[in-house]
């Protein structure tokens, strides 16, 4: 890592001699280079999104788009990488630090630049990792902006209005920090919001002085109720709660439908990333994890694709049925930290599909990653039945759902596009 200044030199003569040169800053930051253990086995690049072009990445966050061109080699991988809360917490730092900043992957090489002028001797790496404590120094970042929300309106709701002033008006007592103008009549939303664009969250919780501050007890009741450590002193309990909160996530939808709010944690459902599910308020329960997967994916169906899941009887079924022509296409959702293996569960697919009033034309099956064995599984069965069996991973589908609601939000998607047996090659899609 190193602090690199780039600049352009233009020397021009005129007719009589005089030779001026002209000076173009072309970059002047942080530039960085990490070399990571495993290989994306692609190209990844995210840029400012300072102009529009045709061969972006189309991202499910209508934000990030607004504030970032992505490129990538291999779009399945794209999309695997930048998952919701690698996307929120982009936004959120480039919110913080108004500064224009570019990452690039090649295979295991990451580059980084930080359009930032000087700051060289506060940012550092360590064993080769970027220093993030560093970056947040220089900025001034204690938590991510969505958290720090939240812990405004958990502590307006524990005290009064005047608490919120009074944390104003300390700050404005001290020499060091600019005034701010405090209205006359506040409303809480006005004092939330200039809380979250001065104070810094440790002095909202801890004050100024030792005597400023929530008390001992509010704090370590505040613990209690966020499942955290309720003993410790003061700074302890208040470091515990900026921790939990800097963890929290925004989970963006545009409609009243709750199963959208399963949809945009697609990845995270098929992984089942517990911890992180459970910080943010979407699971209470590791069985809720399952069911939700299966809420998106009818979401995903219905809403993205225009293609409505059909009503399902009974107790033995797959998790959804549509359909095609004059015969089903059924799917069935695997929520696995790791890879799934069809033939651990080709049996229960069997009897789903002998068991159907009508033909099955496709079986798939939804996961995040498969063994290299399932491929042959879905030959095996094929060669015995008329049904396919495609095996698909939740990124994959949530690809093909994001492209075709960009390129066509009112038309139904056509489903025998996922005719295929085997693993699912996108480069049979033609729209």
């Amino acid at each position: 890592m190193a602090e690199v200044l780039t600049q352009k030199v233009e020397t021009e003569t005129d007719s009589n001699g005089h030779t001026s040169t002209k000076t173009t800053t072309l970059f002047h930051g942080i530039f960085a280079k990490i070399v990571i253990d495993k290989s994306i086995n692609s190209n990844l690049r995210i840029t400012d999104n300072y102009r529009s072009y045709k061969d972006k990445l189309e991202m499910d966050s209508s934000e990030f788009e607004n504030k970032f061109n992505v490129f990538a080699s291999d779009k399945i991988i794209g999309m695997q990488l930048l998952t919701a809360d690698i996307m929120e917490e982009l936004i959120d730092f480039k919110n913080r630090t108004k500064d224009y900043f570019d990452i690039f992957i090649n295979e295991n090489n990451i580059y980084l630049r930080f359009h930032c002028g000087t700051m060289f001797e506060t940012v550092s790496f360590k064993d080769g990792k970027l220093n993030e404590k560093g970056l947040r120094k220089y900025y001034d970042i204690e938590i991510r902006n969505y958290g720090y929300k939240q812990m405004i309106s958990y502590v307006t709701k524990i005290t009064k209005k005047q608490y919120l002033i009074d944390v104003i008006k300390k700050y404005n007592e001290n020499p060091k920090t600019a005034i701010v103008d405090l209205p006359i009549n506040p409303t809480i939303s006005s004092l939330q919001e200039i809380i979250l664009k001065t104070i810094k969250p440790s002095n909202l919780l801890g004050g100024f002085s030792p005597r400023d501050g929530l008390d001992g007890s509010d704090l370590s009741l505040w613990c209690g109720n966020l499942g955290l450590s309720v003993s410790g002193t003061k700074a302890t309990l208040i470091s515990r709660i900026l921790e939990y909160y800097d963890k929290l996530r925004k989970i963006e939808t545009s409609t009243e439908d709750e199963r959208e709010k399963f949809y945009n944690m697609y990845h995270e459902l098929a992984c089942r990333n517990l911890v992180y599910l459970r910080e943010n308020n979407l699971i209470l329960k590791d069985l809720e994890c399952e069911h939700y997967f299966e809420k998106a994916t009818n979401y995903l169906f219905e809403i993205m694709l225009k293609n409505k899941p059909l009503l399902l009887t009974g107790t033995e079924h797959p998790d959804g049925k549509l359909s095609y022509n004059d015969k089903y296409i059924l799917w069935d959702n695997k929520s696995k930290e790791t890879p799934v293996n069809l033939l651990d569960h080709i049996g229960q697919f069997d009897r789903y599909i002998k068991n159907s009033d009508k033909p099955v034309s496709v079986f798939m099956v939804i996961a995040p990653s498969f063994t290299e064995n399932s491929v042959k599984e879905c030959v095996k069965y094929s060669l015995k039945n008329d049904t396919q069996i495609l095996l698909i991973t939740a990124d994959e589908l949530k690809e093909v759902a994001v492209s075709w609601h960009k390129s066509h939000p009112d038309e139904s998607f056509n489903l025998g596009f996922f005719k295929q047996n085997g693993r699912f090659d996108k480069s049979l899609l033609i729209y």
